[in-house]
């Protein structure tokens, strides 16, 4: 606790000067404000670490404010930095305080996987949202969101709810807001938005100014996160444990930008939780019959990195990504890796419109990739967390596919001159690969092979914001059986009133 608590003073004092105040965010599945702030990166006009949602609002004002414009070559590029202004809104000396209402309906039917923007969680959703933010640094947002015919039992949720102050260039927060850690469209091996959020307290630096210090400078832009949550309260495993989740970006320079993430389980009512356990698992000490015994062991964790870099190779419009995170650990090194490789590229339209792919690749089998694997019935489960283990609510925290699965996908978005947004996916899977009939797989309890084609197109209908994603998936049993044909996919229509 010393060390961390010396860390953190350390962090506060270095810290670069107060940024401006805005205590909002930007939440997770906004692919349209993502693939612009990449764009943006990507051409040289800002630099941004923007591998971690929820994003502060006031950490993409700073780099608007601070953009080199004249790097804009083309309209595409221009237009992605006319939606982001336009998104940021008014300046500090215009908001002041307001007070915003709006509400949505979110209809379809859910598929067996989620991505990054996926419009839904359940059949019907109805829900309501009041925003007040104040000049003082400070916003609350409450959503409450009306279920019908919950998959959890939560008729009622106050998921995309926060309230967040800001102190100095950081932003403290008390939220369920949706998170994603890493490069990926289609998930994270570590945290993403597959699972409902968990009611969170979070420590988030507001803007990713560089250091000022000049030994720590040359790390460029830099972001860290460190969140507590709780977890819920009635499982088969360990009845309402903690989770922790620290992560820290850099740009050290200006294409390559890399994560460093950790997650833990621990605490909860049969775990012992005391200032000496929860050192142990800040410093690694929960190897069962290394340096822990099957009481004294703090908890269940994961850990590792990502890396995206843009055109490493000639000077093209395209990047490279990849996410590898430690299911185990060694010699205070994670180890066990789950996997993840993707590479994008973009093309810039005469009239203004950007057209952006992706090509992506992820294992959620522990050392699949390696000689020394792979290791099945690993990833997601641990000693202690050994039935519900990785998971909140009846779903993976990590990669939607769950463990010991493989998938590829291949997928291209159109952002139009206008601001409408098109999308197409296809997903080809083989989910649980190994023979064992895993009954703790949410997805797939023996092996099977799915596929999938996601169809999406975002926009205004009658002067409201409008979303529609309408796909196919098949699954079908390895060994035998008959193949399951469903359809999927939401509408999502939004009323903004006007203040």
């Amino acid at each position: 606790m010393i060390r961390a608590a010396l860390l953190a003073a350390l962090l506060f004092a270095c810290a670069a000067r107060p940024a401006a105040a805005d205590a909002g965010w930007f939440e997770s599945g906004d692919t349209v404000l993502r693939n612009d702030l990449l764009l943006l990166n990507d051409a040289g006009i800002i630099r941004l670490p923007v591998n971690q949602w929820p994003i502060p609002r006031a950490a993409v004002r700073y780099a608007i404010d601070t953009a080199r414009d004249y790097r804009a070559s083309n309209r595409a590029v221009m237009n992605a930095l006319d939606r982001v202004r336009a998104r940021l809104g008014a300046g500090d000396s215009e908001r002041a305080r307001a007070f915003t209402f709006d509400t949505s309906i979110n209809a379809g039917a859910p598929g067996l996987l989620r991505d990054f923007d996926t419009l839904g969680r359940e059949d019907g959703e109805l829900s309501g949202r009041g925003t007040y933010s104040s000049g003082e640094r400070a916003e609350i947002a409450l959503n409450v969101t009306a279920v019908a015919d919950p998959s959890d039992g939560d008729e009622l949720r106050l998921d995309g709810s926060h309230a967040t102050v800001q102190w100095g260039n950081w932003l403290l927060s008390a939220h369920e807001l949706d998170r994603w850690w890493g490069p990926g469209h289609e998930g994270s091996l570590i945290l993403s938005s597959n699972a409902r959020p968990m009611p969170t307290l979070m420590v988030e630096r507001a803007t990713a100014q560089p250091w000022e210090s000049k030994w720590l400078s040359w790390l460029g832009p830099w972001r860290m996160s460190f969140g507590l949550s709780q977890m819920e309260n009635e499982r088969q495993d360990i009845d309402a444990p903690l989770f922790l989740a620290l992560r820290f970006e850099v740009m050290p320079f200006k294409d390559i930008e890399l994560g460093f993430s950790r997650t833990a389980q621990f605490c909860g009512e049969e775990l012992i939780c005391t200032l000496g356990s929860f050192k142990d698992l800040l410093i690694g000490n929960d190897n069962v019959g290394y340096d822990a015994t099957p009481e004294s062991e703090p908890g269940n964790q994961m850990a590792g990195f990502d890396i995206r870099w843009n055109s490493p190779i000639g000077n093209w419009p395209y990047a490279v990504y990849s996410q590898y995170i430690g299911e185990d650990e060694s010699s205070y090194m994670p180890a066990k890796y789950l996997a993840q490789l993707g590479i994008e590229a973009w093309k810039p339209m005469a009239d203004g419109a950007i057209l952006q792919w992706f090509l992506e690749y992820s294992s959620t089998t522990c050392s699949a990739n390696t000689g020394r694997g792979p290791y099945y019935n690993c990833a997601y489960n641990q000693g202690r967390f050994n039935v519900e283990g990785y998971r909140y609510k009846g779903r993976v925290i990590g990669y939607t596919s769950d463990r010991d699965a493989e998938n590829y996908s291949l997928g291209a978005t159109l952002t139009t001159s206008s601001g409408e947004f098109w999308s197409a996916t296809v997903r080809t899977s083989r989910l649980n690969r190994d023979d064992y009939g895993d009954v703790h797989n949410t997805v797939a309890s023996f092996p099977t092979d799915y596929n999938a084609l996601e169809l999406g197109w975002h926009g205004k209908l009658f002067g409201e914001p409008f979303a529609a994603d309408f796909g196919v998936e098949s699954t079908q049993p390895v060994r035998g059986g008959e193949r399951d044909v469903q359809a999927f996919g939401f509408i999502r229509w939004t009323h903004e009133f006007a203040p």
